[in-house]
């Protein structure tokens, strides 16, 4: 009778962190592949806008977001399938994982890397996009201060250079704890406990 498995600390962290990437990324990546094939009226950004000059800018810079989607689209669409369905099976396989699949951790790893890649990929490519949503955030924070008559220094809202800069820092630690997932996979005491349970499926 064999002595009884037990996963390592960091390998249960190792796992919880796929299952929260796989989660995020198949979130992000519907999301964006949303904007894709869901028609969007850039009028409707202006809608609730009592300030003819604020409500035209708001439209204006939405219409615009909507024109760079469609001119990166030859990059936007395959980065957003990507995101989905590498999200998706990193989801399904952290799970299979938990269930003590041998073959699920192997694979697992090759998609935690894969999607940090992606993750790169997305931020540096479709820094057009990112550009463009904020130009329209910083129009419908404008309008929105105008119409309440509150004054930006008594009720403060993220800059464009502080969004950027958390941006940044979101692809830092995704990307370090898509790393540290795969560290956590790949110790030798996890490809142990891995081998052990599959060596003792044939008894179960």
């Amino acid at each position: 009778m064999s002595a009884e498995r037990k996963r390592p600390w960091y390998l249960v962290v190792a796992l919880l962190g796929a299952l929260a990437l796989g989660t995020t990324g198949a979130y992000a990546g519907w999301n964006a592949a949303a904007l894709y094939f869901v028609s969007v009226d850039p009028t409707t950004a202006g809608e609730g806008i009592a300030d003819p000059h604020d409500r035209e800018l708001v439209v204006s810079r939405a219409e615009a977001e909507l024109h760079v989607l469609d001119a990166e689209k030859s990059r936007g669409w395959p980065i957003a399938v990507a995101t989905l369905l590498l999200g998706s099976a990193t989801l399904l396989f952290a799970m299979r994982a938990l269930g003590g699949s041998a073959g699920a951790r192997s694979v697992l790893v090759q998609l935690v890397l894969a999607q940090a890649a992606v993750g790169v990929a997305s931020h540096f490519l479709l820094r057009d996009v990112f550009e463009a949503d904020l130009r329209w955030l910083e129009a419908k924070e404008s309008a929105e201060e105008h119409a309440t008559g509150v004054a930006h220094e008594q009720s403060p809202l993220p800059s464009a250079s502080v969004l950027r800069a958390a941006s940044s820092m979101i692809l830092v630690l995704r990307t370090l704890g898509s790393l540290l997932v795969v560290v956590g996979l790949t110790q030798r005491k996890s490809r142990a406990y891995f081998d052990a349970a599959a060596a003792a499926a044939p008894e179960q």
